[in-house]
């Protein structure tokens, strides 16, 4: 009991320090330009607000989680975050007291826009690890925290020293930008029921297939009709295509004897199954809604997008969405340079 409890409890710190990097980056690459005490400034107020942002995130994870396009809307906000900071990467002249304050809260304000969109795909997986276990999602966010914040400042001292990092890390988050994008539930919907094409592999882990360990389930091989073509078992993991209804999940539980492989069934059941509307959600809103609930799409859509899964346009789309962010900044300061050259040159004629 208390091997598995530290065994939980390591996983979310792990998890949390693994997905904070990003975080790290972007606190790091708002505050770089500034001086030294601002910096450090900006950098304990952008790991405040991350601290804030993620336990906000922890306690209304559940009504994030029904708002579609929630991850496209982040995702198109993260290019123009990595846009926006590289517009400014050439302008090497100081900062001087007179705007020193509204540099900071410049910064300041970058970083809190970042930690929103990105602390949700964090809390996301810690919450997944943690269940129902508050005090570990505190734990972990506390301990994770103080690494971002730590590494945020080394990081902001290699960017002075070596400007190829901020481009790496505009990569970092147009990358970021463009899987947010992808893996859009509402838009992988969208290209699945009607295109019948499946873009990325993802879409199928997350919201068709679900995999668990099962040990032994009697007959495999003869399964009832209405699993036949929604079940797959080999090599002790069983997979289940699509929403489990009541009756499949009880098929399947009275074929497995070990306490743990029914536990498993039960677990695809619960994550598969369509959920119930909320009672606080209006009834003239609840038909519109009701597909927000739903954790799996149906067999259909699997059947629908087999010998079109095309997973290479993920990985194109990512490249493109990379080379728009660090592109564009670049296109736009070529164009405000010669703008500026005449504009100096007319003032010394004159």
């Amino acid at each position: 009991m208390v091997l598995a409890l530290l065994t939980k409890i390591a996983q979310i710190i792990l998890i949390d320090i693994v997905l904070s990097g990003d975080n790290a980056v972007v606190i790091a690459m708002a505050a770089h330009k500034l001086p030294d005490h601002q910096r450090k400034q900006a950098i304990l107020w952008g790991g405040a607000i991350a601290i804030i942002m993620r336990i906000m995130f922890t306690l209304i994870m559940a009504f994030l989680l029904l708002v579609p396009g929630v991850r496209f809307v982040g995702g198109l906000v993260l290019i123009w975050i990595a846009c926006k900071l590289l517009m400014g990467e050439d302008d090497d002249h100081e900062i001087d007291a007179t705007k020193a304050s509204r540099s900071t809260w410049a910064a300041i304000r970058m970083i809190f826009v970042a930690d929103f969109v990105m602390s949700l795909d964090n809390m996301l997986a810690v919450a997944g690890a943690a269940g129902e276990e508050w005090w570990m999602i505190i734990m972990g966010l506390l301990v994770s925290i103080a690494i971002i914040m730590f590494f945020s400042a080394v990081i902001a001292r290699l960017m002075n020293r070596y400007h190829w990092i901020v481009y790496a890390g505009a990569a970092i988050l147009a990358f970021t930008a463009g899987e947010m994008i992808l893996g859009d539930r509402e838009l992988a919907n969208y290209i699945a029921v009607n295109h019948r094409m499946s873009l990325n592999k993802e879409w199928e882990e997350k919201f068709m297939l679900t995999h668990e360990k099962v040990s032994m389930l009697r007959g495999a091989d003869d399964l009832p009709e209405d699993l036949q073509d929604v079940v797959q078992y080999h090599d002790g993991k069983l997979e289940f295509i699509g929403q489990m209804t009541e009756q499949q999940r009880d098929d399947l539980l009275a074929r497995v004897d070990a306490e743990s492989d029914k536990e498993a069934i039960s677990h695809i059941y619960e994550v598969s199954h369509k959920r119930d509307v909320p009672d606080w959600v209006p009834a003239n809103w609840r038909p519109r809604v009701e597909n927000w609930f739903q954790r799996r799409w149906p067999a259909d859509v699997w059947r629908g997008v087999q010998g079109r899964q095309y997973h290479f346009v993920a990985w194109i789309f990512y490249a493109a969405v990379v080379a728009f962010c660090l592109a564009v900044p670049y296109l736009l300061r070529r164009r405000k340079k010669p703008a500026e050259g005449a504009g100096h040159a007319a003032s010394t004629q004159s």
